[in-house]
């Protein structure tokens, strides 16, 4: 997104990297990691590592999108920047966030478009559920996925952040052939 988004400043694309950010907030950010994040932060202890490395994700991606909209929102970009403890100067002051290079971004986002079109197959039949009675929202559930070569690589390497990502209480993956099973939990 900020390499997007500094090419059209660049351009004075400026309806582009509106558009950019927009999209961000709305696909990426709103309806796919908050989603995911919110419980982790919820449940996990105050001083963990998984709710640490959110906190540190989530600090990452603020200084990133707010030194991304400054130009265009630059009140906006102003008060985000006092509230968020900026550096005492105006975040007009400021250059594009240092982000880490990353060796194989390519399969990286690969990978995650992956996982984002399983979740959307899991996020369908947890519906199906719901709207039948046998559970009354997705962490009432357990989901097992059946897969093999790819798929089952993929999901398996989430290990137990598989439940974070489809949003449910129990998941699994197993070696077999393509399956999905969506069970409500039983009640203690």
């Amino acid at each position: 997104l900020q390499t997007q988004c500094e090419a059209e400043y660049g351009q004075y694309e400026f309806h582009r990297v509106v558009q950019a950010l927009q999209t961000f907030c709305s696909e990426d950010l709103g309806g796919f990691y908050l989603d995911i994040l919110k419980d982790r932060l919820y449940t996990t202890a105050t001083h963990s590592t998984a709710r640490r490395s959110a906190q540190s994700a989530l600090w990452h991606i603020t200084q990133t999108f707010v030194k991304l909209m400054a130009p265009i929102l630059s009140f906006t970009a102003e008060e985000v920047w006092a509230c968020f403890g900026g550096t005492g100067k105006s975040v007009m002051l400021e250059i594009w966030q240092a982000l880490p290079v990353l060796a194989d971004e390519a399969s990286l986002l690969d990978k995650w478009s992956k996982i984002r079109g399983y979740r959307g197959e899991v996020t369908r039949a947890l519906e199906e559920l719901r709207v039948a009675g046998a559970i009354g929202s997705s962490l009432q559930a357990a989901v097992t996925i059946h897969a093999d070569g790819d798929k089952y690589d993929v999901l398996a390497s989430l290990g137990d952040d598989l439940r974070f990502v489809l949003i449910c209480s129990q998941a699994s993956v197993v070696r077999g052939a393509d399956k999905l099973e969506c069970a409500a939990l039983a009640h203690a």
